[in-house]
C-alpha cells in the first residue's frame, strides 16, 4: 500500500491528507478514499467515494485540478468538484496576480444539513506548484488497490 499523499502550502499548518484509495466492492467503478483536513485545532476524517474511470480516463478529481493548473493565468468566479458521495466539495479561486485558494470541505457521515463540515484552505502557486500537485495526485491515484 502506498503513502498518503499530504497536500500543504507551508508555513501554513493546514493540510489535506489523501488516504490510497481503495475498491471496496471488487468492481473497479468506485473506489473508497479517506481523506483527513487539519489546521490550528481542527481534525477531520472521512471517507469518501471517487467514481473510477475506465483505464483511457483520468479519475475526475485529476481531471478538475489539471483544469486549474491549465488556466494558471486565472480565471473569473469560483469553480468546484465534489466527490461522487458529496461528502468532499473542492472549490477554487484565482487571485489575479499567481495565487490559488484551494477550499476542502468535508461533511460528516450524513448528508444532512445538520452534519458535521470541516473546511479548510491551501493556497497554491498557479503554475509550477500547482502542476506539481496535479502530477503527485496522477500518481496517488494510478493504481486502484483491490
Amino acid at each position: 500500500m502506498s503513502d498518503p499523499l499530504v497536500v500543504r502550502c507551508p508555513p501554513a499548518e493546514a493540510a489535506w491528507i489523501l488516504h490510497p484509495p481503495v475498491d471496496p466492492w471488487g468492481d473497479g467503478y468506485v473506489a473508497a478514499m479517506p481523506v483527513e483536513l487539519h489546521d490550528e485545532g481542527l481534525s477531520a476524517r472521512g471517507e469518501v467515494k471517487l467514481s473510477w474511470p475506465t483505464q483511457a480516463e483520468e479519475p475526475d478529481l485529476v481531471a478538475f485540478l489539471q483544469g486549474l493548473a491549465d488556466d494558471w493565468r486565472g480565471w473569473d468566479g469560483e469553480r468546484g468538484w465534489r466527490s461522487l458521495d458529496g461528502k468532499l466539495r473542492i472549490t477554487a479561486r484565482h487571485d489575479g496576480k499567481g495565487h490559488v485558494s484551494l477550499g476542502g470541505a468535508l461533511r460528516g457521515h450524513s448528508l444532512s444539513p445538520d452534519a458535521w463540515l470541516a473546511r479548510v484552505f491551501i493556497t497554491v502557486e498557479a503554475g509550477e506548484q500547482l502542476s506539481s500537485l496535479v502530477a503527485e495526485l496522477r500518481s496517488h491515484l494510478r493504481v486502484l488497490p483491490t
